[in-house]
């Protein structure tokens, strides 16, 4: 395991940059500030993914990345071994002179991250800094005409006059002098020799302004030779510029990821790249399809090992043999799945050798540990997947394009966690749900509904959710389709609420319907009023 703070990140950017060009695919994971932002509403089964992503964008906004783990697998195509080395990056957005960012914390994600014993001083002490592309540029702008100046400061009118005078009597200096040529000022105070020495600085390139050591209220100014004025010229730049990339920080990391564009994998991985978006490459757009454009040119080939589980199972239904084998879908329980004997004992078995050793005390939800962890499931699954799907006596060692090829159909599609779709595709269009028909509840007694009380009743039968739509009806969402009907075959007969299969199209004409007569009782109100005053 490679830890990697402010103090050694730009060494080992250098040995990133080697290990990702010659690497098979790359995995990630991160720890986050938070993630459930008190502004936005709660994610619900009817979101659409519009709905979803405006949902998640705004807590993206809210929050700060602590930690990011990105393990780096090499495919050695002679020995068949697959090499991992997995980078711990501690992250914090320090301010600079350019930004100073606001972030939030969230109690629970903080409390969670205690858990697992998360080194908060580690990572406010030694987070590496980070600005975004569009951050970048403002700042570039800014870099190509800074300098000091006086920054909004309030002087009554005796310091006014008081500067004033020195900064005549400066001027005249400047003009007649020669390079190389001293003058000492006496300032009234300390406070007051630093506001003439950054007028100094403001106002004059060919003046050097500086403070004795042990004279706060003394300042000594020269005029420069050439030889100076050049070699201030490119010490000035050089700080600026030094200061400029450790402000960047961590964006050279997704720079380079971009870069040598790999493969990236992930579990549950819609988040991680909701942030990486936003606190690493430009703020997130408005529009969820501007989004998927643009994440797809930046990051053209992804790998969600939580998508591609969930699709896994459903297949493996059909196979008596392995149709109970994988019962989780978390990232640990995956993991201890994959190196069972039912998966790890089949023939040809990968062979991975990470970094990660004993020593490193490395545990779950240590964002290094996760993202190791994440590719010994996707390398596992996917010799699992092939094996099962050439079903062949004569079977042969996989390649790594071997695997690729049979996980073409879960490229670049997000797994959505409680929502209208089970996933979200980057590069194609997005599928059609197979979530069950929404189902209308309504009061047997047209009494008002109360949608928390639907909400607890109906939770008995599993994961639901609730909108209201009328004072007297609400809809239900559920996630699959035989709690659907199981629901509606045990609330038959209940004695306060009628559950019946939600028809849009019917409820729409029913409404029109109902406007009709509303409105033709109010013609004929109408007409009658008018006949009456008439008469």
């Amino acid at each position: 395991m490679v830890e990697v703070t402010s103090q050694n990140f730009e060494e080992k950017l250098t040995e990133l940059d080697m290990d990702l060009q010659e690497a098979s695919f790359t995995c990630l994971d991160f720890e986050f500030s938070g993630l459930h932002t008190n502004r936005c509403p709660n994610i619900s089964l009817f979101d659409s993914p519009q709905e979803r992503y405006s949902t998640l964008r705004e807590s993206v906004q809210d929050f700060t990345v602590l930690q990011c783990g990105l393990s780096v697998f090499r495919y050695d195509r002679i020995s068949r071994i697959y090499h991992c080395k997995t980078y711990n990056f501690w992250i914090f957005p320090r301010a600079n002179e350019w930004f100073s960012r606001q972030t939030q914390f969230e109690s629970s994600a903080c409390e969670f991250l205690m858990k697992f014993d998360f080194d908060f001083n580690k990572c406010f002490y030694g987070g590496i800094p980070y600005i975004n592309e569009e951050e970048i540029r403002t700042a570039q702008r800014q870099l190509t005409k800074s300098h000091e100046y006086v920054k909004d400061i309030v002087l009554n009118d005796v310091k006014l006059g008081f500067r004033k005078r020195k900064l005549d009597m400066l001027a005249k200096w400047a003009i007649d002098s020669r390079p190389g040529e001293l003058i000492e000022i006496d300032c009234m105070s300390g406070g007051m020799c630093s506001v003439l020495l950054a007028d100094v600085n403001q106002k004059y390139e060919d003046l050097i302004a500086s403070k004795p050591k042990g004279e706060s209220c003394l300042l000594v100014i020269k005029k420069a030779t050439t030889e100076e004025l050049a070699a201030r010229s490119n010490s000035n730049k050089e700080v600026l510029e030094q200061k400029f990339e450790k402000a960047i920080g961590f964006t050279h990391v997704v720079r380079l990821i971009k870069k040598h564009r790999k493969p990236i994998v992930g579990h549950n991985l819609l988040m991680d790249l909701l942030f990486i978006y936003e606190k690493f490459h430009e703020p997130l757009p408005e529009s969820f399809l501007q989004f998927k454009q643009k994440m797809h040119n930046a990051f053209p080939a992804i790998f969600d090992t939580r998508h591609i589980i969930s699709n896994m199972k459903v297949e493996l239904r059909k196979d008596e043999k392995y149709k109970e084998l994988f019962r989780g879908t978390s990232l640990l329980s995956l993991y201890e799945e994959c190196t069972s004997e039912n998966v790890k004992g089949l023939m040809y078995q990968p062979l991975i050798l990470d970094n990660l050793g004993e020593e490193c005390g490395m545990r779950e939800h240590d964002a290094g540990y996760d993202s190791c962890l994440v590719g010994h499931v996707f390398l596992r699954l996917a010799h699992f997947y092939a094996l099962w799907k050439y079903n062949s006596p004569s079977v042969k060692p996989f390649h790594f394009q071997d695997y690729l090829r049979e996980f073409s159909k879960f490229e670049n599609s997000l797994n959505l966690i409680r929502s209208a779709l089970s996933h979200i595709s980057l590069s194609r269009d997005d599928p059609e749900t197979k979530r069950p028909q929404w189902l209308l509840v309504s009061d047997r007694n047209k009494s008002n509904i109360d949608k928390e009380h639907v909400r607890c009743v109906l939770s008995a039968f599993g994961d639901v959710s609730v909108k209201t739509i009328s004072p007297h009806s609400c809809l239900v969402a559920m996630p699959s389709i035989g709690m659907a009907a199981g629901l509606l075959v045990e609330m038959k007969n209940h004695n306060k609420y009628k559950v019946v299969r939600y028809e849009q199209s019917k409820s729409w004409v029913n409404e029109f319907l109902g406007l009709a007569v509303i409105g033709s009782f109010g013609f004929i109100a109408g007409c009658l009023y008018f006949r009456y005053r008439s008469q």
